[in-house]
């Protein structure tokens, strides 16, 4: 009999369980006989992943949808991460149908919980090391992470958080100019592979080694991109001198980044890490409004936070400044109302 395991970090699984379907097409594909079926964090996609405990191991189930999720292109970086050395999890087998994936499993341990451990030094310095392998990663099936991309996300931050949210009018006049200079930091710099989502919850530490996940987003694009996402964390909270000493590492490593003013460089890395912040926050209302997902709300209002205290150090972002700053009183006052409060305990959960 197979066991399960409720997930009780996290009350938003519904079903402690994949399909029985799903579980016979496991069994087919399994060496050993199937244990136990332990649920793992929800995270922002409509994908599903299990942990499949065997006698002597485990591999992990992704349920993707194939008619929401690009299956194609998870299948096809998997195989070109893995030729160039990055270690992103073997296809063990596939339901290309159903977007069943059997996926080896690299370890339960997250950079997050990493952190909190003996290991952390180890682990941040081990992901910090991968990135200039990725940037080297060249295929003519990663596209161009380009301005029009960028300004989308921008899009997201605005259309979801500010206007949909907060309920706050949009003049393009107050936001369009700045932020056309984050993207401009971002076309800058030099350009190579980038992740697009290399933080805490998608690094696993096992023995020693890194583990990388969901990468199936990858682009060419900005070079300082996967370091900001890492650095400047939604999920985790380094000090600006933790931060200055883990970039400094990784200009040392990075030969595109030669040649470059170190205060330009960290100019680029701030900027590019504002960019991503704001599309995060516009993702994590987005998740609950549109896709009922309380998930991710608790995070919106400290990385707020923290975009504000990082554009204490540019003053030629006036303009944002000032938006951003209305934007957060009025999370202060939502965050007050009984319906966000009611959704807090799923979340503390969430977040550990």
């Amino acid at each position: 009999m197979i066991k399960k395991c409720s997930p009780g970090y996290n009350p938003l699984v519904k079903e402690n369980l994949p399909s029985h379907d799903t579980l016979t097409w496991c069994r087919r594909h399994l060496d050993e006989p199937l244990e136990r079926v332990v649920p793992l964090r929800v995270e922002a996609s409509n994908r599903l992943f299990y942990r499949l405990e065997l006698p002597t191991g485990s591999v992990i189930l992704m349920c993707s949808p194939p008619m929401l999720e690009n299956n194609v292109q998870f299948r096809q970086l998997a195989i070109v991460f893995r030729d160039a050395d990055v270690p992103v999890p073997a296809i063990i087998a596939e339901s290309r149908d159903a977007g069943w994936f059997l996926l080896e499993d690299l370890g339960a341990t997250h950079l997050e919980d990493a952190y909190a451990s003996t290991e952390a030094t180890a682990a941040l310095g081990a992901a910090i090391d991968m990135l200039p392998r990725i940037g080297s990663v060249s295929s003519p099936l990663i596209p161009t992470y380009d301005v029009a991309r960028l300004q989308m996300e921008l899009g997201i931050f605005t259309e979801w958080l500010v206007e949909k949210m907060l309920g706050l009018d949009v003049e393009p006049n107050g936001w369009q100019p700045d932020f056309e200079r984050l993207i401009a930091a971002t076309q800058e710099q030099p350009q190579g592979c980038t992740h697009r989502d290399y933080h805490c919850r998608n690094l696993l530490w096992r023995d020693g080694r890194l583990g990388i996940v969901d990468f199936q987003d990858a682009l060419v694009g900005p070079c300082l991109y996967d370091l900001a996402s890492l650095l400047r964390d939604c999920y985790y909270t380094f000090s600006e001198a933790e931060i200055d000493q883990w970039l400094q590492r990784f200009i040392e490593q990075e030969p595109r980044l030669a040649g470059f003013d170190s205060q330009r460089i960290k100019r680029w890395f701030d900027l590019t890490a504002i960019q991503r912040q704001l599309k995060a926050i516009g993702i994590f209302a987005r998740l609950h409004l549109r896709d009922g997902k309380s998930s991710h709300l608790s995070h919106i209002q400290p990385v707020l936070a923290r975009i504000l205290a990082l554009l204490e150090q540019y003053p030629e972002f006036t303009q944002l400044d000032e938006q951003l700053n209305h934007c957060k009183s009025e999370l202060t006052r939502l965050a007050a109302t009984p319906a966000w409060v009611g959704l807090r305990p799923a979340q503390t959960a969430l977040s550990r």
